[in-house]
């Protein structure tokens, strides 16, 4: 069969498309916001979750700073005092030294703890309405006894009572003294030896 048309435009000859179209640019406008829209939201989020953990964290500083500020408070009135210092001193010096006391005198290897009270005890036995003691010094390994007596031989009779008690057995006395004084009563005076390893 035969062609009977010629086609003479050529591709050549056909205008060029164009680029930048009404639609082509309406829809990069219509992105470009879209983009620009989501962005801004995005921003706008973070932005204000950023400002509530601001303000989380700037209320936790205030609750801080007044904690701080309390402390110090605290800190400032627990500082120590110098008179209660010296009075807990004072204290500490008085209970060692009664705690000191309390050692000596429970402690029945020596002569004024157990001995004072047993001598208290056995000389209150060793009564003798003839003597009056005015004063008993223990201490050391001695013992001194001064006092009144109404007649002069009724001192040795007191002192040889002695021998039968427990705590004053065995003791050696090397002053003795009979005096009479203005009102013509006797008075005494008599003192043991130390002990041997006291």
């Amino acid at each position: 069969m035969a062609k009977h048309s010629i086609n003479l435009l050529q591709i050549g000859l056909l205008p060029a498309k164009a680029l930048w179209t009404l639609n082509r640019v309406v829809a990069i406008w219509l992105v470009t916001l879209l983009v620009m829209l989501a962005l801004i939201l995005i921003v706008k989020m973070q932005v204000s979750s950023l400002t509530a953990q601001y303000q989380a964290v700037d209320s936790l500083k205030s609750i801080q700073e007044l904690q701080l500020k309390d402390l110090e408070a605290a800190i400032s009135s627990n500082r120590k005092d110098a008179a209660l210092l010296e009075q807990l001193n004072t204290i500490k010096l008085l209970i060692a030294n009664k705690q000191s006391l309390h050692l000596q005198l429970t402690d029945p290897t020596q002569t004024y703890s157990a001995g004072f009270s047993s001598a208290m005890t056995e000389l209150a036995s060793l009564h003798n309405p003839n003597i009056s003691l005015q004063r008993v010094i223990l201490g050391n390994g001695n013992m001194t006894f001064s006092g009144i007596a109404r007649t002069p031989d009724a001192v040795p009779s007191w002192l040889s009572g002695f021998e039968s008690s427990t705590f004053l057995s065995g003791e050696s006395f090397v002053n003795f003294s009979l005096t009479e004084n203005k009102d013509q009563i006797t008075e005494f005076f008599v003192s043991s030896a130390a002990r041997q390893g006291e």
